[in-house]
């Protein structure tokens, strides 16, 4: 009876919005000391960083020409600072206290330089994700992974994620969570039931992922996610608990961004995008703020104004799809495009009030 309310109350939930990430741009790492040797190899990790986040690929690097094309990162940073940690602090690299170098890079360096290599980008609008983590252990059984139990490998999990800049949220593992998914139906990755239980958490998709130790110490498991009608499975191994988490959760966003992100075009699309039931001033600057917040469109401007439309042109990189797909993610425009008119480059919106 419990699972067929919940069930109830979830088809009547409406789809949640996006959420749109900051600090794409910054990259932040651990270094020893404020040698320029330090500063460097800082640098270059910060450089990397920023371009996985920017792309959504943890193997960005590894493609032929990158590592040559930013060889020079001077030519790529806005500014650099240092934080020194405390005595005792966990993000210490050695006994002595360290360093967090904080590295901005230019926007504009790094757009010409994802334009000129090809390489896709993610939207700044991403989905948010629940994550339900499961560990098998020989001696205490199956458990959902929480911080107080497993406190490395949920620390680990939530850097990778910080770093991946995707937006997430573990469950509360509370008596609701307890009475829609129990620990065995959610070890055996029963889609049905982790979607009426992740429900409550108002994300945009869900996670399962599920792992054991064997024997000689290796960490094996696999993940299984939904988002929207994406849906994606693997099996993973590492030799212990922190590799594991750093693989698995790698291929994981790797695999989910690799639906999200698209190839900028040197040369952009135009498109007329009409928007209905805009009925006040704060309507207007609304709707243009939405459509200028999106990282896809390159440049915007309003052509008319007939009544409660609002008709504005827009250049995009990437495709038409993407860009309605992006703004229906916004969560305040309703798609009311028809085929003929997507084909012909006329979009069309109903705007809906907050």
């Amino acid at each position: 009876m419990k699972r067929t309310l919940i069930l109830f109350f979830a088809l009547f939930c409406t789809s949640v919005m996006a959420e749109q990430v900051s600090g794409l741009y910054n990259g932040r790492v651990l270094v020893a000391d404020q040698t320029e040797q330090s500063r460097s190899k800082g640098v270059n990790q910060a450089l990397e960083q920023v371009l996985i986040k920017l792309t959504g690929n943890s193997k960005i690097m590894q493609l032929p020409g990158i590592q040559k094309a930013v060889s020079n990162t001077n030519n790529f940073i806005a500014s650099v600072g240092y934080t020194k940690l405390p005595a005792g602090s966990p993000d210490e690299l050695t006994d002595q206290p360290g360093f967090s170098l904080q590295v901005s890079f230019s926007t504009q360096a790094i757009d010409q330089l994802i334009r000129w290599a090809q390489l896709p980008i993610l939207p700044a609008g991403r989905p948010k994700l629940v994550f339900w983590m499961v560990r098998d252990d020989a001696e205490t059984g199956r458990q959902f992974v929480t911080e107080q139990q497993f406190p490395d490998f949920t620390q680990g999990f939530e850097q990778i994620m910080q770093d991946r800049a995707v937006p997430y949220q573990l469950p509360a593992l509370d008596l609701e969570d307890q009475l829609s998914l129990s620990v065995n139906e959610a070890w055996s990755m029963r889609e049905e039931t982790i979607e009426v239980a992740s429900q409550r958490y108002g994300a945009d998709g869900w996670v399962l992922l599920r792992f054991f130790t064997t024997t000689s110490g290796q960490v094996r498991g696999s993940w299984t996610y939904k988002l929207g009608d994406q849906r994606g499975f693997d099996d993973v191994r590492g030799e212990n608990a922190e590799v594991f988490v750093g693989l698995a959760v790698n291929e994981l966003v790797d695999s989910i961004s690799s639906q999200l992100t698209y190839v900028p075009q040197m040369d952009t699309s135009k498109l007329v995008v009409q928007i209905n039931q805009v009925d006040s001033f704060t309507d207007y600057q609304a709707v243009v703020a939405q459509l200028q917040g999106l990282k896809l469109v390159r440049s915007s401007h309003v052509s008319a104004v007939e009544g409660d439309r609002l008709f504005v042109t827009v250049d995009i990189d990437g495709g038409v799809d993407l860009l309605i797909s992006a703004l229906e993610r916004s969560g305040r425009l309703v798609n009311q495009t028809s085929e003929m008119a997507r084909f012909s480059g006329n979009l069309e919106f109903d705007w809906m009030v907050e």
